[in-house]
């Protein structure tokens, strides 16, 4: 892939396709289920941002006549659109959304039963749920997981999200 991404046979559009179509969804398989932390989150942006680096390329400075390293700012810029921790978080919602409205299922049992058991000392750990509410309240103040069951609704706040930056 690396060779594609710094071809000049290719444009910057077809490898932006190439990126968002191929590549992003291999990186986020299974993303949606599970419970990721900042530092993953982070390190999943350092990963995009490498990509893109490749793809766009190193900036010419007219000033001292070299070329120069794009900075973030930069990237976003000229990207242009949801980066992968937009994604990751439209992805659960959109999970969280498709779980809540299966009522005999089991996934959506787990979701919502509260296990009779004590947690461990320490800070409690980051749960599922605690990032579907986080991230619905990103998008909306108002919304609640009870929203899922009115699919236009949801597929607003599901949009909503992944225009959110």
């Amino acid at each position: 892939m690396s060779k594609l991404f710094r071809s000049k046979l290719l444009s910057r559009e077809t490898k932006k396709k190439l990126y968002i179509s191929y590549l992003r969804p291999i990186v986020m398989y299974g993303c949606e289920t599970s419970s990721t932390t900042k530092g993953d989150e982070t390190k999943l942006l350092i990963f995009e941002r490498k990509i893109l680096r490749r793809i766009y390329g190193p900036m010419y400075n007219t000033e001292t006549g070299e070329y120069e390293r794009r900075t973030n700012a930069n990237i976003e810029r000229i990207f242009n659109g949801p980066n992968i921790q937009t994604y990751l978080a439209s992805k659960r919602l959109e999970w969280a959304g498709h779980i809540w409205r299966d009522k005999d299922s089991q996934m959506r049992q787990v979701m919502i039963s509260k296990p009779n058991k004590t947690r461990p000392r320490g800070r409690p750990r980051q749960r599922w749920m605690d990032w579907v509410k986080k991230d619905l309240m990103q998008v909306d103040e108002t919304a609640i997981i009870e929203d899922a069951d009115n699919r236009d609704r949801w597929r607003g706040i599901v949009e909503a999200k992944k225009k959110n930056k």
